[in-house]
């Protein structure tokens, strides 16, 4: 993504777990390309986080995805509210994930753009998940079966769904090692 994003934009980023999303996010946040980011994995990290710091024992960290989902939810809708969109940083290998993101953007009056990430083939995904920290690790059966459903999904389906760009980030990438 060249320049910055407008802060009145909201940005889905699809793609397998270990296909680079946090990485690009963290680019962009870094050169202020992003300001605002929604992410189930940072919130679900903090109320782990927040369980040891109170004394209580943690839990893995999946055990907190209703919670960080609930307050993904209603910071994603205060954003909104305040005419501020986005970055939505999971999978969003779901229709009903990212439908949910254009449909919020769009009541709000805002453009939304997904950015597919490339189909990384599953050993390299198994690679990357294995190189994580443990507790950032995501079970052999998940990572399989999404990246499976990123192999189905395309710049036009996404476009089908609503959104106003779609930005591949696999072209990016095979242009640079070239």
């Amino acid at each position: 993504m060249s320049g910055a994003a407008r802060p009145e934009t909201v940005i889905v980023l699809v793609g397998a777990p270990a296909a680079g999303k946090t990485t690009l996010r963290e680019q962009l946040v870094a050169s202020g390309a992003v300001r605002d980011v929604v992410s189930p994995d940072d919130e679900r990290a903090a109320l782990r986080e927040a369980d040891v710091a109170a004394g209580r024992a943690p839990k893995p960290l999946q055990e907190y995805s209703l919670l960080a989902m609930r307050a993904n939810a209603a910071a994603a809708e205060r954003l909104l509210s305040a005419g501020r969109g986005y970055l939505a940083d999971a999978t969003h290998l779901r229709r009903r994930d990212r439908v949910a993101h254009v449909r919020a953007a769009r009541e709000a009056g805002l453009p939304a753009i997904a950015v597919l990430m490339p189909d990384v083939p599953i050993e390299a995904l198994r690679a990357r998940n294995a190189a994580r920290p443990e507790l950032r690790r995501v079970p052999e059966d998940t990572l399989a079966r999404h990246a499976h459903r990123r192999g189905l999904l395309s710049a036009a389906l996404l476009r089908e769904e609503g959104f106003d760009d779609v930005i591949e980030v696999a072209p990016l990438l095979e242009s640079l090692s070239a």
